[in-house]
C-alpha cells in the first residue's frame, strides 16, 4: 500500500484488536490518573485538617505526615503510566517537529524500545525490590513493599504500551505524531 505523505506515515489498516487494546489502555490510564488525583485530594484534606487543628490549639495529628508521604509516593507512581500513555513524557518536540514522518517514526520506535528496557528492568526486579523492603511504615501500619506496588503496576502497563506501540509503528498501522504540548500546559 502506498504511503500518503500527509497522513504521518501510516501505511496500513490497523487490526481490530488494536482499537480494543487502545480503549482498554486509555481506560486504565484514566483510572490510574483518577486514583492519583484522589490521593492528592486526600493529602490536601488531611493536611488542611491537621493545620486547622493546630491553629485552634489542638494537638497535631502525628499520622498525617506519614500518610502524606505514602500517598505522595503512590500518586507519583500511579501517574507514571498515564503520563507515558498520553504522550506527556519529556519530548524534544521542538527538535523532532523539524523532521518528517520517516525520521519521527524511527525516533518513536527507539523511544518505545527504551521504555520497554527501562520499565522492563523494574518489572523484572520485582522480587529483589520486594525482598529489600522489609518492615512496617511507622504510623501507617503498612509493610514497606506496598510503596513499590504502584510503581511495578505502572511499569508493567508501560512495557505493554510500548511493546504494542513498537509493533504498531513498525507495521505502519498508526500515523506518526509529534507530541502536542497542550495537555502538559494544563498541568
Amino acid at each position: 500500500m502506498a504511503t500518503d505523505p500527509n497522513d504521518g506515515g501510516a501505511t496500513g489498516t490497523p487490526p481490530g484488536w488494536l482499537r480494543i487494546f487502545d480503549t482498554v489502555m486509555d481506560r486504565l490510564a484514566t483510572i490510574s490518573l483518577t486514583g492519583a488525583e484522589l490521593l492528592l485530594a486526600a493529602m490536601l484534606l488531611i493536611n488542611m485538617v491537621n493545620i486547622t487543628m493546630r491553629n485552634f490549639g489542638f494537638g497535631s495529628l502525628l499520622w498525617v505526615s506519614s500518610w502524606t508521604g505514602v500517598m505522595m509516593v503512590w500518586s507519583v507512581f500511579l501517574a507514571f503510566f498515564p503520563m507515558y500513555r498520553r504522550g506527556m513524557d519529556i519530548s524534544l518536540s521542538f527538535f523532532v517537529s523539524r523532521f518528517g514522518s520517516g525520521p519521527n517514526r524511527v525516533f518513536q520506535i527507539i523511544g518505545a524500545l527504551c521504555g520497554i528496557v527501562v520499565c522492563g528492568v523494574l518489572v523484572a526486579e520485582l522480587p529483589q525490590i520486594l525482598a529489600r523492603q522489609r518492615g512496617v511504615i511507622e504510623l501507617v501500619g503498612l509493610q514497606r513493599y506496598w510503596l513499590s506496588i504502584p510503581m511495578v503496576v505502572s511499569s508493567a502497563f508501560i512495557v505493554l504500551h510500548f511493546a504494542v506501540e513498537f509493533v504498531v509503528l513498525a507495521c505502519g498501522w498508526r500515523a506518526v505524531t509529534v507530541a502536542d504540548e497542550t495537555e502538559q500546559l494544563q498541568w
